[in-house]
């Protein structure tokens, strides 16, 4: 099984699928501080809650390109 950033195509298709899901997860966490009807949603422990769901998601992606470039960076 190739490493992540084996290549520099592959380390681009990395960051960019990566990249892709962060902007998957920011759409999604817009969409869930808003109700049905378009109203910001105004429950504290519900928007931290979301907040924090959708922030480990970033870190995951984040760390995904980290070892990416890792591993790019020790071929």
């Amino acid at each position: 099984m190739p490493k992540l950033g084996e290549d520099i195509q592959g380390l681009s298709k990395t960051y960019h699928g990566a990249c892709l899901r962060m902007h998957d997860a920011i759409n999604e966490l817009y969409e869930s501080l808003h109700t049905r009807d378009g109203d910001a949603q105004i429950d504290i422990e519900y928007v931290y809650d979301r907040i924090s769901d959708y922030r480990k998601w970033l870190l995951i992606e984040a760390d995904l390109i980290r070892e990416a470039v890792r591993q790019y960076d020790e071929r």
